[in-house]
Formats: C-alpha cells, sequence, structure tokens
C-alpha cells in the first residue's frame, strides 16, 4: 500500500509542480475542495519538486513540462527510476501540440492534459486515483 493514503479515509497527498503562480493557486484551491485530498503542496521547479517528493511521498503529482531549469518530462524519467516513490503523475501542459503527449505516455505519464481545455478533468482523476489507490497505486 502507498503510504500517502490511509486505510479510512484514503486520504490522496498531491504534489502541484509548476512555474505559473496562477497555475499553482487555482489548482491547489480546486484541489483542496475535493473530497479524499488529505494535502496539498507545491513546487515551482523541478529541483524543489525532486527534494519534496521523496520527503513528502505524494500519491498524485501533476507535473508542468515548462519548468525553470530541468523540464517536466526529465522530472517524470526520474520519478519513474526511483523505486522507492511510485505517484500516479498526470502531465498537466499548454504544450499538446509537438509531441510531448507520446513521449510522456512512453515515460510513464498516467495521464497527459491540455491546460487549456482539460483542466475540468482534474477532479474525476483525483476521485479516481483516491478510490482506486488503496488496492494498487498505479492501477485505475
Amino acid at each position: 500500500m502507498n503510504p500517502s493514503f490511509t486505510m479510512a479515509g484514503r486520504a490522496l497527498k498531491i504534489l502541484l509542480v509548476d512555474d505559473s503562480e496562477f497555475i499553482l493557486q487555482r489548482l491547489e484551491q480546486l484541489l483542496k475542495e475535493l473530497p479524499g485530498v488529505q494535502e496539498v503542496r507545491t513546487a515551482t521547479s523541478a529541483e524543489q519538486a525532486a527534494e519534496m517528493i521523496v520527503a513528502y511521498n505524494p500519491g498524485l503529482v501533476i507535473l508542468d513540462i515548462n519548468l525553470p531549469g530541468k523540464n517536466g518530462l526529465q522530472m517524470l524519467k526520474e520519478i519513474r527510476a526511483t523505486p522507492e516513490i511510485d505517484p500516479i503523475v498526470v502531465i498537466l501542459t499548454n504544450n499538446t501540440l509537438s509531441g510531448y503527449r507520446a513521449e510522456c505516455m512512453q515515460h510513464g505519464a498516467d495521464y497527459f492534459l491540455d491546460k487549456a481545455k482539460d483542466f475540468g478533468m482534474l477532479p474525476a482523476i483525483i476521485e479516481k486515483t483516491a478510490t482506486s489507490s488503496v488496492q494498487n497505486p498505479r492501477r485505475h
């Protein structure tokens, strides 16, 4: 069982990684109101997120591709190369037309969402993750 979930409440810990404070605030506000969400933390760079991910051990990471320094795709690869952590990874980006979808899915993203049109899908993904994660956190 993933330590990010509790048996009784199935509470989900979420890490948001985006360099836009506006997006982080909007996501944090949206997600904190959802049932099943235990805690939401934010990071504005891949480097900051890499430190947080090991200590925080989120059950779900929402990750932008465009980040200062290391990009989100590189971060995704690092997450998947670290066996101690196994969060659901949602790529939430504006870079949807340049082949990123296939590459992200190939490297282990669970979802690939367009910020402009798929933002509203996040509550359903959170609910699905929170309810299915007790048995197997990566199967949904």
